[in-house]
């Protein structure tokens, strides 16, 4: 008997193949010779708002500010989850993080699951991968689909990764031209957060931090840093986002001199934020909850050829780009592929269809949200709290309204509760394994804040 997996992958082919036929024989778009490349960039742990497009005071990233000016920007793109393997997992196969197995630790993406490059391979395109942390790794299942999956820089936290991520994915494009599909990973952002030089962004800065410490270091530290040190440490990260940007650019300018800019469709995002003591919890990294310095990340999308930019202020989630991708590539995912995302509209003129957006953790802490119109609808499982924050005028959600504006929350609960419901239901359609690990891997790990 054949698998579910392998059934739709062989009724995706038998529609490709009769769609070709007839496209092919009018010499009209959606040939395979006429399909863009696509090109997936994930900058691990980039904060909306330490982007410059979004309106940060440093100049962390001049190069994906002119790159966007010619695309969409969604300037309020939120991330399914606050930690690597959910939401990159979530991104390629349109399934939420609680549906895919996530829960508190991490587990392998079950081979079921249909990920975004799977499908493209499976209508004649070639799939490259370059990835930099073990979360994303083969060994979790994240190479389905992938010809080849290329894990040399998934090194931990030491690791300075961006140079040669980019040389990898240039040597990719000068072997190949057309129908192709390269997923670039950077992870320089992530911690350990290192100097870099020429992105000093506060050489005055004289107490006891250093660049390069261990975050479980820094998390022994917390408690007893000044305003000045957290400052310090945001310098130190933001001095990681201009080094990635610098190298990403390298790698855009190579696709300019290749002439293969004009003929790609190219995603720059990220997985989720990071965190540096905000919540008066002593807290450095991310995972433990759904507040906007964790979920809420840049989204640029550029069209084959496009010119003209456009800023999009409606809520999306990363859950949508999966069939977004494919939409902009003209493919379709089968009909018998169940899954919550939805393509967004990359459009001058249509708007973008809003609905609710929805983000969870329960790795070191228990938060669920909801999003919608620009009210955010927070509940701490664990505490039994609940949080509503406005962030059309409150974006760093320093002002809980739940008290205030009762009737607003109950207006958003029952979204919550439905959704939160409908997940449990659809959580039997994928099993969830736990990996075996080496020491070497675990320690790895623990270095990286991920395991205590």
């Amino acid at each position: 008997m054949l698998s579910r997996k392998t059934a739709i992958a062989i009724t995706l082919c038998l529609c490709v193949a009769g769609t070709a036929t007839t496209t092919a024989a009018a010499g009209g778009p959606g040939t395979a010779a006429d399909r863009p490349n696509v090109i997936l960039i994930i900058i691990d742990t980039l904060r909306a708002d330490h982007v410059g497009h979004h309106g940060y005071s440093r100049p962390t990233t001049p190069n994906l500010d002119e790159f966007a000016a010619q695309a969409f920007t969604f300037k309020n793109a939120i991330t399914p989850a606050p930690w690597t393997s959910p939401a990159i997992a979530s991104l390629f196969t349109a399934q939420y993080p609680y549906v895919l197995g996530y829960d508190s630790d991490v587990v392998m993406l079950d081979n079921t699951a249909l990920c975004l490059a799977e499908v493209l391979r499976n209508n004649g395109y070639k799939t490259k991968g370059v990835i930099s942390h073990i979360y994303v790794s083969a060994e979790l299942g994240f190479d389905q689909g992938f010809e080849s999956f290329d894990e040399d820089n998934a090194q931990g936290h030491g690791h300075v990764s961006s140079p040669s991520v980019t040389d990898k994915g240039i040597a990719f494009i000068e072997k190949h031209e057309n129908e192709f599909f390269l997923f670039l990973h950077y992870f320089d952002p992530h911690c350990d957060y290192i100097l870099h030089d020429g992105y000093d962004y506060y050489p005055e800065y004289d107490g006891p931090l250093t660049s390069g410490q261990p975050i479980q270091d820094l998390r022994e530290k917390a408690p007893g840093m000044s305003a000045d040190d957290v400052r310090y440490l945001e310098a130190l990260y933001d001095s990681e986002i201009s080094f990635t940007d610098q190298h990403v650019a390298r790698f855009l300018g190579h696709l300019k001199e290749l002439d293969l800019y004009e003929k790609c469709l190219i995603v720059i995002t990220a997985d989720h934020g990071e965190e540096f003591l905000e919540r008066g919890d002593y807290w450095i990294g991310h995972t433990k909850t759904t507040y906007q310095e964790l979920i809420h990340v840049p989204l640029v999308i550029k069209l084959p050829g496009q010119k003209k930019g456009k800023v999009l202020e409606e809520y999306v989630s990363l859950i949508d780009l999966m069939p977004t991708i494919l939409s902009a590539v003209d493919l379709d995912l089968p009909e018998g592929y169940e899954h919550d995302g939805h393509p967004l509209t990359l459009s001058h003129d249509a708007p973008i269809k809003t609905r609710p957006v929805f983000s969870e953790t329960q790795r070191w802490g228990t938060h669920r949200s909801v999003i919608v119109d620009g009210y955010k609808l927070l509940y701490d499982i664990k505490a039994r709290e609940t949080y509503l924050f406005n962030l059309k005028l409150d974006p760093s959600e320093k002002e809980d309204l739940a008290e205030d504006d009762a009737d607003k929350v109950r207006e958003l609960w029952p979204r919550l509760n439905k959704w939160d419901y409908d997940m449990r239901l659809k959580r039997t359609k994928f099993v969830s394994q736990r990996p075996r690990l080496t020491k070497q891997q675990r320690e790895q790990l623990k270095s990286l804040g991920y395991i205590r």
